[in-house]
């Protein structure tokens, strides 16, 4: 009997995100924005004596990020309460053409030459136009962040916060490629009035997004102003995910500011770039850690999956730690970069994640007040940090030590972390919860496993997972899409020794090839009174390449009538059609699961009829699914 699909599972879901034309026009305007923000920030730095021999580079480069940032730590929650109030597509308009308009007054106050600074009673007006910048960047961030979900479907919204994040890093990195030569040459209008521009073209963009309707009203309760801002600190202080959510945001951009601050200062002290060129140095490591970030982006988008995101999050940041650590203690320029790209690339990672798990859990109606608050939270750290790093005499002294403990705090906080995740689950021991959690991210990484209908498994009571056999590879498809822990029914000359460590976690009962080991039959079903999960194959043995669906063994329904267990019909296609075991494991795949709703044998039926009428349920649930089987 072959099986066929007559309708592929992707052909429903929602088309590509490049032809989504509100998801295009919205991150058209985020990399306006990114390029238009370094262009004012080396802007900012050179008019403040960046370049002068004596001048410490990281108080200059820590009080740009100190202005930028104030108005998020002032004005946060008012610019969630704005992005859940007013119509967000109007007001992200409103905040590029007013961007555009800053950018222009940048440029008439500018100084001619690529040296020339203003004099220090001026800087106030460096500062002002920082501090307006970051202001409007504070009211378009929650309504950006709030907007996504209504753009693009649910199963999209990782890659979509990847490819927009993408997109802001290349425009960066643009932005500090492009300026540090244009700083150089003396022609800093000619930069910012390219980015005037881009604010004003792209902000027009705007007008035409179509979002799409939730099933709330975005307002909410009719309360009032004040009330509703402390609404949003009480519902991420009631609810825990989203609070770890936004500490841990905390902890990662504080030593990313760290760092920011520090590379001026590394470039300068330790790796003895010249004052002539510490601008364009400086902006090329900036710049690396932003093509980290774009590569992560790229990553995660490919990647797909959302589900194993906390616990590789907190993976992410663990590795992100010892970078720092390792850029602390480098001498080279060269490692510099390396290291700085790991930086930028798990740390992206990780903060992809984590936007991601914020807007999935947080319901659309207090979604822009709960970024608003976020956002004051994580940057509240990080004016705190730069304001300290500019007010310090001698700050280029203390950067090291600076990132060091920086470094030190997010390792220790990611690992432990990291642990907890890692070995909390459904199963009875650490270390097996560890193993099904990597498996989970082996699947639906590698064989992109999706899965229908797993609510028909019971969550308490004997189960008996019944499926059809494909590969080696099944019992792993089907324990990563199940909660509870599954005891498979496995033959003896299949436990190979190489595997005994595995074996001793996930314990499985070998019988042998006849069916005749009357004790590992009685510890099944000893298994199934004790009200555990056990997976077979009616089938017998695995398949290799080809797919027909063999007669069933009466076994399952033995096992069934003598516990009381219900069974569960399971499906599964997609896996590699392949001869070589190993193969099944190496090679990438599409696999789906799909949960038949569970039945208990009627005790007038004999063993093989109730044998035949799971293979005829399996049937019918495939064809269901939408795979013809024939």
């Amino acid at each position: 009997m072959g099986v066929k699909p007559i309708v592929a599972l992707e052909a429903r879901a929602a088309g590509p995100l490049w032809r989504n034309v509100s998801f295009l026009l919205m991150w058209s305007s985020v990399a306006a924005s990114g390029f238009g923000d370094r262009m004012i920030q080396l802007a900012a730095w050179t008019m403040l004596g960046y370049r002068a021999p004596e001048a410490q580079v990281s108080s200059i480069t820590a009080s740009v990020s100190f202005f930028f940032f104030l108005p998020y730590v002032l004005f946060g929650p008012v610019a969630g309460w704005i992005a859940d109030t007013l119509p967000r597509k109007w007001l992200m308009l409103f905040c590029d053409e007013a961007r555009a308009g800053i950018l222009l007054l940048a440029f008439l106050i500018a100084p001619a030459g690529a040296a020339a600074m203003i004099p220090s009673d001026h800087h106030w007006k460096v500062y002002a136009i920082i501090f307006a910048v970051g202001l409007l960047a504070a009211v378009f961030s929650p309504a950006k962040a709030a907007t996504v979900p209504q753009i693009v479907p649910t199963r999209q919204l990782q890659p979509a916060n990847a490819i927009i994040l993408g997109i802001a890093v290349i425009a960066s990195m643009i932005g500090l490629m492009v300026g540090g030569p244009i700083i150089d040459k003396g022609s800093l209008h000619q930069g910012l009035g390219l980015a005037v521009a881009c604010f004003a073209v792209s902000g027009t963009f705007f007008a035409f997004l179509k979002l799409r309707a939730s099933g709330r009203s975005m307002a909410g309760p009719k309360t009032g102003q004040i009330r509703r801002l402390i609404e949003a600190v009480g519902y991420i202080r009631r609810h825990r995910p989203v609070l770890i959510l936004t500490v841990l945001s905390m902890l990662f951009w504080a030593a990313g500011h760290t760092l920011l601050a520090a590379i001026a200062a590394l470039c300068k002290d330790r790796y003895g770039i010249e004052p002539s060129q510490l601008l364009s140095k400086t902006s090329v490591m900036m710049a690396t850690l932003g093509i980290g970030m774009l590569a992560s982006s790229l990553w995660v988008a490919w990647i797909g999956t959302r589900r194993e995101s906390s616990w590789f999050a907190l993976a992410c940041l663990l590795v992100t730690g010892g970078s720092l650590v390792a850029i602390a203690m480098s001498r080279s320029y060269q490692v510099g970069l390396v290291l700085t790209f790991g930086c930028g690339f798990f740390g992206n990672a990780a903060m992809i994640c984590i936007a991601t798990l914020t807007q999935l859990i947080t319901p659309n109606y207090i979604r822009g007040r709960v970024f608003g608050v976020r956002d004051l939270a994580i940057t509240l750290t990080s004016v705190v940090i730069n304001f300290a790093i500019w007010r310090m005499p001698g700050a280029d002294g203390f950067m090291i030590p600076a990132l060091c403990v920086a470094a030190v705090l997010l390792l220790g906080v990611s690992a432990i972390g990291l642990f907890v995740a890692m070995t909390a689950g459904p199963h009875p021991g650490r270390a097996l919860n560890a193993t099904w959690r990597v498996c989970r991210a082996y699947t639906l990484v590698w064989h992109r496993l999706t899965w229908i209908g797993r609510h028909h498994v019971p969550s308490s009571g004997p189960v008996i997972l019944a499926a059809n056999h494909t590969t080696g590879l099944d019992p792993a498809i089907i324990q990563s899409a199940v909660p509870r822990a599954v005891r498979w029914v496995m033959y003896s000359g299949y436990r190979f020794r190489l595997l005994d460590p595995l074996w001793r976690m996930i314990q499985p009962i070998t019988v042998d090839q006849d069916g005749s080991d009357l004790a590992q039959l009685r510890q099944t079903l000893r298994h199934l009174h004790s009200n555990d999960v056990i997976g077979i194959f009616p089938e017998g043995g695995a398949q290799r390449a080809d797919r027909v669906l063999k007669p069933f063994e009466p076994g399952v329904s033995m096992l069934a009538k003598r516990s009381g267990a219900t069974i569960v019909p399971v499906w599964i296609y997609g896996t590699p059609q392949t001869q070589s075991m190993l193969w099944h494991f190496l090679k990438p795949s599409r696999t789906t699961v799909v949960f038949g709703p569970g039945f208990v044998p009627d005790p007038g039926m004999g063993h093989q009829e109730v044998a035949d009428a799971l293979r005829e349920r399996m049937v019918a649930m495939a064809v269901a699914a939408g795979f013809e089987v024939g």
